[in-house]
């Protein structure tokens, strides 16, 4: 669902609902500006590279922890490999944002 409002202070609000049913709004100038935002959004939860806002200020290192905590469940030596690749990824990109990382520099 997507819709853009006009506020009574003049402020054209545009929002969305991603897949996980959550709400995101941003208010804008002019209505073609909102419409221009919903427009991409919409059309990157189509395309399925949608990334949520907040994932988007997210690093690569605090990503790689979530991960982790979510494959300990497996045998430890699994485990073990994991944290040697991971080690290699953090060396080489744990402070850059996940929306930051291109395909060509993981490649390289």
């Amino acid at each position: 669902m997507a819709s853009i409002t006009k506020r009574p202070d003049g402020v054209w609000r545009a929002r969305y609902r991603d897949a996980a049913g959550k709400e995101h709004a941003r208010h804008f100038r002019r209505k073609v500006e909102a419409q221009a935002w919903l427009d991409g959004v919409t059309a990157s939860l189509v395309r399925g590279d949608y990334v949520d806002p907040r994932d988007a200020r997210k690093t690569v290192g605090e990503w790689c922890d979530e991960w982790l905590a979510g494959y300990a469940s497996r045998r430890a030596s699994t485990v073990r490999q994991a944290k040697v690749q991971i080690r290699l990824i953090r060396a080489e990109f744990g402070d850059v944002p996940l929306v930051a990382v291109k395909p060509s520099a993981v490649k390289a």
